[in-house]
């Protein structure tokens, strides 16, 4: 049963303990996840630290392996707020850290930490996790400060998260709420049934269909050329006078055509044009061309800086340091796209890197794949026709003699949870894993991995029996 008002006032027991340290002039660090929910988390607490006067260093991070904790545990923060990371993992952090610490996270917890005091998770007030609020909605929570902005934040680490699982891909539950405003504040956020394709608002339609990497579209995506081609084939006109006009700018019948050209470029996955349509929010209070304009934008930059390596830059657009790195944004996605589309067009060349057993596939990605792009690469992969009934897992080799692995699953893929596969799966390796039911990762040492083979086969045969 949902207990809300719990949530509520344990964010209220949250928030008392990060002013008192505040108040003693202590030194804090937010820990967070490198992707746009624990970016915009980690920035929404950022800013409510400063506001009540207080200082704090942020670190993003892929996982928190016991390397990781091990450094945190020999520097001189008073207080450690992970944020977005370390569901499960409170007795290794307990063990290094006392009880200097505070775990704020949406990702489904074991038994043993629903009473815990020092963790605040939906998961612990029979809230879902995986749908109703991110790690950015709970820190908004915490937050006394209410702002459009910061709702705004709260909205696009959901959306980073795929929580936009309602009618027409809106938001759901408490992200709603948050959405909705509790009367303190005017809430600046529009929404709005429209194409869902980067910079509808700011660039030429082409170029937006050639930058949506949310929505994969083989032979368009990062094809601009191809894209241009395509609407002039479909007698779409793409000038408004000497400008390229935006898909914003397109009337329906416009659309619908340009929906149509798109059509021939899904065969072979498992998206039709209805995924290219949904519910868009914008921030009014910003003019079309600030890239905190577009949740939908804002999630995919945020993971496009992280991936690629500049999770600081990401960090500073979200605290408004946005015009600073303006100029910045298109080479990001820019990079970012080319190399989704090279690692994916490589590992689907390379049928000895693919593995199908039963109902997944183990796609090997030694070499190719960036321990910080196995997340994005699995989502890419999994939505291609031939995997749409199977657990799409890419692995990879990292510099520092680990594996990462992150596991999606195909759109007619039910029954599995693909968090507890992974925390089981991090038992048996003794690393780190967990996630939601359709999508989770997990890291471990490489001297593991037969280890690892074993327990997908075992995990993965005794959750299909259970089914």
């Amino acid at each position: 049963m949902e207990d809300e008002q719990g949530l509520f006032e344990k964010a209220r027991r949250v928030e008392s303990r990060i002013v008192a340290s505040i108040k003693n002039k202590e030194n804090i660090l937010v820990a967070a996840h490198h992707d746009a929910d624990g970016i915009c988390a980690a920035s929404i607490l950022t800013e409510f630290i400063l506001k009540n006067k207080g200082h704090c260093q942020v670190r993003a991070v892929s996982e928190p392996n016991s390397r990781f904790l091990d450094r945190l545990s020999s520097s001189k923060f008073d207080i450690i707020i992970f944020v977005d990371i370390c569901a499960g993992l409170s007795e290794q952090v307990s063990k290094r850290f006392g009880d200097k610490w505070i775990i704020i996270d949406h990702h489904e917890i074991p038994d043993s930490e629903l009473k815990t005091e020092n963790i605040l998770n939906c998961w612990q007030f029979g809230i879902d996790g995986n749908s109703s609020i991110s790690s950015s909605g709970l820190c908004y929570l915490v937050s006394k400060t209410r702002s459009d902005r910061l709702s705004f934040l709260a909205l696009t680490g959901a959306i980073g998260d795929r929580q936009d699982i309602g009618p027409r891909r809106a938001v759901t539950g408490l992200n709603a709420k948050i959405l909705e405003g509790d009367g303190e504040y005017s809430n600046g956020i529009d929404s709005k049934n429209d194409l869902m394709v980067w910079g509808r608002e700011t660039r030429p339609v082409h170029e937006s269909i050639a930058n949506t990497i949310s929505i994969f579209i083989p032979g368009l995506t990062g094809n601009r050329d191809a894209c241009l081609a395509s609407l002039r084939g479909a007698g779409i006109e793409l000038r408004s006078g000497n400008r390229w006009k935006t898909a914003s700018e397109f009337g329906e019948e416009e659309k619908q055509r340009l929906l149509e050209a798109i059509v021939p470029h899904l065969s072979g996955t498992t998206y039709t044009v209805e995924d290219l349509v949904g519910t868009v929010y914008g921030l009014n209070t910003r003019d079309e061309y600030s890239t905190m304009r577009d949740s939908r934008d804002l999630a995919l930059l945020i993971n496009a800086c992280s991936r690629t390596g500049k999770p600081s830059l990401a960090l500073a657009i979200c605290l408004g340091d946005e015009q600073v790195f303006a100029n910045d944004s298109d080479q990001i996605i820019a990079d970012y796209r080319a190399e989704v589309v090279k690692t994916v067009q490589s590992l689907l060349s390379s049928e000895d890197r693919i593995g199908e057993k039963g109902d997944y596939a183990m796609i090997v990605g030694d070499g190719v794949v960036g321990e910080r792009m196995t997340g994005a690469i699995s989502q890419i992969i999994s939505s291609y026709s031939r995997f749409r009934s199977k657990v799409v897992l890419v692995r990879t080799t990292t510099p520092d003699g680990d594996v990462k692995v992150s596991a999606r699953s195909g759109r007619e893929r039910t029954g599995y949870d693909l968090g507890a596969a992974l925390s089981q799966i991090a038992l048996v390796t003794s690393g780190v894993g967990g996630g939601h039911k359709s999508a989770a990762g997990a890291r471990f040492s490489i001297s593991k991995q037969q280890e690892f083979q074993q327990a997908v086969d075992s995990i993965f045969q005794q959750q299909k029996r259970r089914n």
